[in-house]
């Protein structure tokens, strides 16, 4: 039995017709009124002047006006509105919109005036928030409406539109008004149906895709020779990301600078694309100040990619998610993002060094208007768009998040397709915590070492396939490690797929799910649309250019084991693939993850072959499935030369012959038949070999994860 096709491409066009069903027009919540003089129905909070001013109109409806006098400290002053509280108004998973226009007078710094959706619970507690763009030139010289657009989350009971004042001076806010946009409706059950998934030839997502990466970090810091080659770059080697976003400091010097130099160029052996974003710039008023600054960043990226021959450096933004003083800030001062990279383009141009500035960097996608504006005000001098985002509102039991997540790639990209560039979500991951516990603030995953974090390899992924076919050129999972424990006595930050604290770099699960997606989904790569009949099945295909192989990624979010038919389809059009072209089959279950303690990814379960042009297989419940030809069969050579010796501060050194084949990716060293580690070094060093007995063997692994004998 099989079921009619579901195009993910168009996914949230069939959401509208199978899943959320909205209504024939959308359902007002709040609709639009005038304010009286004292703000009826209204919640005014912080230290302010509010009152209603029927001097100030929109469409004849008189203003609410907030004024905040000068040296008043700032704290969100707002007035607020709960609504949405009505039997069956507002249930988890509804879409809703929060509009308002809104004027300014002297509120000339940063944010000025914005507005907020917020869902609460039944103990009125915010449990999920949007906002609307924002900007301290909003209304400074007509109306202009602020949008903020959102989902509920499980637990919401009611909706709280907030009307924000944050600097000194007056804002009218008029015409406020809240719409249930679309209502959730159950995706059917297919029950044991065989799901088809379907490749179109005909549609391509992307024609260039750059590939699944990190945010990564290690060049910032110091480490040991047995930690670069027997942690850090082994595992880098065998992720193989083909792009990163790395993070730098203009305050090193040039010491520093060959040290980060050192790092790229060993992420140009494993072909990774790199995209590089300054933490910290500092705050400069002039465009002298700023031309000066301009020159010395582009001193420091010159001295990379000609003094060095750090080529593989494509792409630079200014600031860390438009932040500059404070987190943040230029989000609602463009104008000064604008002007840093003029300067920035003017000097890169000056210099002839091919550097594409990217814009905005911005998080979360509630900050995505920001990219909006760049296109719309700088896009001359910018190359190329990005954005973050992390999934802070969203349970990873979540099966709404992939069409949400899909819909915001889908315009992120669409908007720099518009100008024939490409965008990067430069930074993405699952929830934070931010909590500050006993002084030390916790920049973390807030499933790690729970009981759910083995969860995080379906969410993260998924959110990764949602951007593949949403169109976005490449991605970076924050981070590719933890940054380590001695940083700072004050701040922790643990989001990697492995540790760094002290001698414990032990991988997270995370590894053995999101690193088959950077080793299989590598660039340059052309991505398809794909159509499934199941809406819980998040399906993304794509064929690399250089040796023509295919990988195919699928996560299952049936809580059943489910058949699977996968074909590729369109008539005339090459690429095909033809029957007997085996596919290795790679799985990542987290109820059972496959932990290896040496940090090794899994291997394949076995190869499913296209026959009758059709891959046919069975794909177990909450499960993440990668299929790809990007491999082959023939192992390594065995290694020579193995010696041992004692070492002069206890243990045993093995050392052997290096391997010759192009493919080589790490060695594997076991004693008495027991692996003990893997490196990419020609030596290892077992410290924990008790005496000077054992029997040491090592073998070589390949890029295709073939062990030799």
């Amino acid at each position: 039995m099989q079921t009619p096709l579901l195009p993910l491409t168009l996914l949230m066009a069939v959401l509208t017709a199978t899943c959320l069903h909205a209504a024939p027009k959308e359902t007002v919540i709040l609709a639009p009124q005038p304010f009286d003089d004292k703000l009826t129905g209204w919640e005014a909070r912080g230290q302010a002047e509010f009152a209603g001013d029927a001097q100030q109109t929109h469409d004849g409806h008189a203003a609410a006006r907030i004024t905040i006098a000068p040296g008043t400290p700032l704290s969100w002053q707002q007035i607020r509105k709960r609504c949405g509280d009505a039997p069956g108004e507002t249930q988890p998973a509804d879409q809703f919109r929060a509009s308002a226009w809104v004027r300014t007078d002297g509120a000339v710094a940063a944010p000025g005036g914005y507005l907020a959706l917020e869902f609460v619970d039944a103990a009125d507690n915010r449990i999920g928030i949007a906002h609307s763009q924002m900007g301290a030139g909003l209304g400074s010289t007509e109306w202009a409406q602020l949008t903020a657009e959102g989902t509920a989350p499980e637990g919401t009971k009611a909706l709280r539109i907030n009307l924000v004042l944050n600097a000194e001076g007056t804002v009218w806010f008029a015409d406020a008004e809240v719409v249930r946009t679309a209502r959730f409706e159950p995706w059917p059950d297919l029950g044991n149906a065989t799901r088809d998934i379907q490749i179109d030839l005909a549609k391509v997502v992307h024609p260039n895709f750059g590939g699944v990466g990190f945010h990564a970090f290690q060049q910032s810091f110091t480490w040991s020779k047995d930690e670069w080659d027997n942690v850090i770059y082994k595992k880098w080697r065998e992720l193989n990301p083909s792009f990163v976003r790395l993070n730098d400091n203009q305050s090193w010097d040039r010491a520093k600078w060959d040290d980060v130099a050192d790092h790229i160029l060993r992420m140009k052996q494993t072909g990774t694309e790199v995209y590089m974003t300054t933490w910290d710039p500092p705050v400069l008023k002039t465009d002298a100040e700023r031309r000066d600054y301009a020159r010395k960043v582009v001193d420091n990226l010159e001295h990379l990619i000609r003094g060095r021959g750090c080529t593989n450096i494509h792409y630079y933004c200014m600031s860390n998610e438009l932040s500059l003083g404070k987190w943040g800030s230029m989000a609602a001062d463009m104008e000064t993002f604008k002007a840093y990279h003029q300067a920035l383009f003017d000097e890169l141009k000056a210099r002839k060094l091919d550097v594409k500035l990217l814009a905005t960097d911005a998080s979360p996608v509630d900050w995505w208007n920001t990219v909006e504006w760049a296109a719309k005000n700088m896009d001359d001098i910018t190359g190329i768009y990005g954005g973050h985002h992390y999934v802070n509102d969203r349970a990873l039991d979540d099966e709404r998040f992939y069409p949400w997540f899909l819909e915001k790639a889908q315009w992120g990209a669409g908007i720099a397709k518009a100008k024939g560039k490409n965008f990067v979500l430069g930074e993405f991951g699952s929830k934070q915590d931010g909590r500050t516990i006993d002084g030390v603030m916790h920049d973390c995953c807030v499933y790690f070492d729970t009981p759910q974090e083995s969860m995080l390899g379906i969410q993260v992924p998924e959110a990764a396939i949602a951007a593949i076919n949403g169109g976005v050129y490449a991605m970076g999972y924050w981070t590719f490690m933890d940054l380590p424990d001695e940083m700072s006595k004050t701040y922790i930050n643990k989001w990697g797929l492995f540790r760094a604290s002290g001698q414990d770099h032990s991988t997270r699960s995370l590894y053995y799910a999101y690193g088959l997606l950077t080793k299989f989904f590598r660039g340059p790569a052309t991505v398809y649309a794909v159509e499934t009949s199941d809406p819980r099945l998040r399906v993304a295909a794509i064929q690399h250019h250089n040796r023509k192989t295919w990988s195919i990624v699928i996560v299952n979010r049936n809580k059943r084991e489910v058949s699977v038919q996968i074909g590729a389809r369109g008539a005339g059009v090459s690429p095909a693939i033809p029957d007997g072209t085996a596919f290795r089959k790679y799985v990542y279950d987290p109820a059972h993850p496959p932990m290896n303690p040496c940090g090794d990814l899994q291997g394949p379960s076995g190869k499913v072959a296209m026959k009758r042009g059709r891959l046919t297989d069975t794909i177990g419940p909450m499960t993440l499935t990668v299929y790809t030809t990007a491999y082959d069969d023939t192992p390594p050579a065995p290694v020579k030369g193995v010696k041992t010796e004692k070492a002069p501060d206890g243990g045993i050194v093995v050392r052997w012959q290096a391997n010759s084949e192009p493919d080589l990716c790490y060695y594997r060293i076991f004693r008495d038949g027991v692996q003990i580690g893997s490196t990419v070094a020609t030596k290892y060093s077992d410290r924990n070999a008790a005496g000077d007995t054992g029997v040491y063997k090592v073998v070589a692994v390949d890029q295709s994860g073939n062990a030799g004998r």
